[in-house]
């Protein structure tokens, strides 16, 4: 008995054990398949970006992100994160939502919305619930709608170009060879909550890897049309965000930066202005050399000045000693000695005072041999060397008082140039002043319309910041991006063969503890039987 009754319980086991295993790993797969096959397939549309950075680098601040725990404080981050936070900001998001409608879906997801459904929305009223188009044999639509809210009131048939009103949303059926063609169409409202949350879901902004300044943005959704213009109303809406903001703050600072050049220009022309009428009244040009123009006049005159009081004196000494050695004019022979003077001596008038004086001597020295003293005519020439000699004497007084003159003329010139000379430092001080304000504005003038022009250059040069470097394509129907139908199956088989396998190992540990007492009741019965 217990021989015959051992082998089957041993060779049925096993093959009871495989099929349980074998369901649930099928099973599994079905599941994995059939939602594979049915899921509504996603097409992908991706957009690549450039990104310049809005101001160069320092090398400090390079050398500042090798540290560690630099990014902790807030230093060293890459402006590049700024323009990704705000390609990610609810404010862009929004308005791309807003622009599309993105509240608004329609089945068959595999057409075009635009194709089937116009949609216009008058104001932000939220929408939810669902409308359903079916096809009528007069070509038309029957309606029909389910938790509609804000309630409304719906037609009963609709058809090409007719206009479906729910609160502030409008939607009107296209007249396209789609609609035609489509028997039911499936209109869902989303609240604006959840068209966020799956809009959020299914917008991708990633960085490229390797440090580069590339910034790809990807949008999966069932509408292939849909799916490109989100990207393209993304990019479009966040050009036109950062070229405003940035053209609002170089619009503001080119008005501060022109207002200061004019403001410049107009102080710079003061000061030149002034800087003029200070060199015409003063008669200045080079201050420095007419500085020393003015100290080599003076050394002149003062020389000059000096050369005359030395003749002076000498002139005044010898018109005394002339006149004690006259005897107070009763000798005027003592007057020849003028004649000797260097002034005198050269002087033409003095030469023919003298060659004059000579010559009635000679003609009287001829007459003395044959007259006497008492000769008229002797007496004659006696008289006319007398007045010679007087009028000797009287050209020295007369060149003793020109030499008054002239000294007293040196004199005041000297002590106007001296004065002059006095207040030339007070003048070359605001000479100086007013050259170095005009100086200063000269320089921050320049610096203001280096800036200015630069500003310009750059405000010209904005829109290259941002380049787009892969436009947002429609992707082809036959390219999925969820599901891969291959992938998503062949991560199904293995997923049904773990099933299987964990299922087989558990069954196999279920089985090995309740071998032993199978055993033993097996042992009792033959035992039993036994005589």
């Amino acid at each position: 008995m217990p021989a015959e009754l051992t082998p089957p319980v041993i060779t049925r086991a096993p093959s009871r054990s495989l099929w349980f295993p074998l369901l649930a790993g099928s099973c599994v797969f079905g599941i994995v398949a059939t939602w594979t096959l049915l899921a509504t397939p996603r097409y992908r549309s991706s957009a690549l970006l450039r990104i310049e950075s809005a101001a160069g680098g320092t090398p400090l601040l390079d050398e500042l992100k090798a540290v560690p725990g630099v990014e902790l404080m807030g230093l060293g981050r890459d402006d590049l994160e700024t323009e990704i936070g705000v390609l990610k900001s609810r404010r862009l998001a929004d308005a791309v939502i807003d622009s599309l409608v993105y509240m608004v879906r329609v089945d068959p997801a595999a057409v075009p919305r635009a194709s089937l459904v116009e949609v216009i929305r008058r104001d932000t009223t939220d929408a939810s619930g669902r409308i359903v188009l079916t096809r009528s044999d007069r070509g038309r639509f029957s309606v029909t709608s389910s938790d509609l809210k804000p309630t409304a009131a719906l037609p009963t048939t609709v058809g090409a170009g007719d206009t479906l009103r729910i609160g502030g949303l409008h939607l009107r059926l296209a007249t396209s060879a789609a609609l035609d063609t489509t028997a039911t169409v499936t209109i869902t409202l989303l609240r604006r909550f959840r068209a966020e949350e799956r809009f959020d879901d299914r917008m991708e902004i990633r960085t490229q890897e390797g440090g580069s300044r590339l910034v790809q943005i990807s949008f999966e959704d069932a509408d292939r049309v849909l799916a490109a213009t989100a990207v393209e109303r993304l990019v479009a809406e966040y050009l036109r965000y950062t070229l405003d903001n940035s053209g609002r703050d170089d619009s503001r600072r080119l008005t501060e930066l022109r207002r200061e050049v004019a403001t410049f220009a107009q102080r710079l022309a003061a000061a030149e202005q002034s800087l003029r009428r200070f060199k015409e009244s003063r008669e200045l040009v080079i201050p420095d050399e007419q500085a020393s123009a003015q100290l080599k006049r003076i050394a002149a005159l003062r020389t000059g000045l000096d050369e005359l009081e030395v003749e002076r004196t000498a002139l005044a000494r010898m018109l005394a000693l002339i006149e004690t050695r006259s005897g107070g004019g009763r000798d005027p022979l003592a007057y020849r000695q003028l004649a000797t003077f260097p002034s005198l001596i050269a002087n033409r008038a003095i030469q023919d005072y003298l060659m004059t004086l000579v010559a009635l001597e000679n003609k009287r020295s001829e007459i003395d041999v044959r007259r006497t003293g008492e000769n008229d005519e002797v007496r004659q020439l006696t008289g006319r060397i007398g007045e010679l000699e007087q009028q000797l004497m009287r050209v020295g007084t007369q060149y003793l008082e020109s030499l008054d003159q002239q000294i007293g003329v040196a004199a005041s010139s000297v002590k106007s140039i001296s004065s002059d000379l006095a207040v030339f430092p007070q003048q070359e001080m605001e000479f100086v002043r007013l050259v170095r304000d005009r100086t200063v504005l000269t320089e921050g003038y320049v610096v203001l319309q280096r800036q200015l022009k630069q500003l310009e250059l750059q405000t010209a040069m904005r829109s290259d910041r941002i380049r787009v470097v892969d436009a947002p394509r429609v992707a082809d129907a036959d390219d999925t991006a969820y599901p891969r139908i291959t992938v998503q199956l062949l991560l199904g088989a293995i997923l049904g063969v773990a099933v299987g396998l964990l299922v087989m190992f558990g069954r196999l540990l279920v089985s090995s503890s309740g071998i032993q007492p199978a055993t033993n009741a097996v042992q009792k019965v033959g035992s039993a039987s036994a005589p």
